[in-house]
Order: structure tokens, then sequence, then C-alpha cells
């Protein structure tokens, strides 16, 4: 496996994750801050790799 691939596997399951525990703490404070930091996470892996792929 391309070691860039299994970075951005890992980062987006870490995103995945954090995004996990912000909803189960969605009534306190840093649930909704989690949840924002966990897709913010996953997001930018996808942009990460579109512009790779467009070698900017």
């Amino acid at each position: 496996m391309d070691p860039i691939l299994k970075n951005g596997l890992i980062i987006t399951l870490v995103g995945l994750v954090i995004l996990i525990i912000g909803y189960t703490r969605r009534e306190s404070r840093s649930g909704p801050l989690l949840m924002w930091a966990g897709v913010t996470t996953m997001i930018g892996v996808v942009v990460y790799y579109i512009l790779r792929n467009l070698g900017i």
C-alpha cells in the first residue's frame, strides 16, 4: 500500500473517532467543537488528495 494513502487512511480514521467522541458528548460544550474538528479533518484529507492529483 502506498505510504501516502496509508497515512491518509489513518488520518481519516482519527477524524472519524474524533467525530464519534464529539457526537457522544454533544450535550457538553466540547461536543460540537469535537464534531467540527472531526469533519474538518476528514474534509482536509479529501482536499489534500484532490490538490495532489491536480498537481498543485
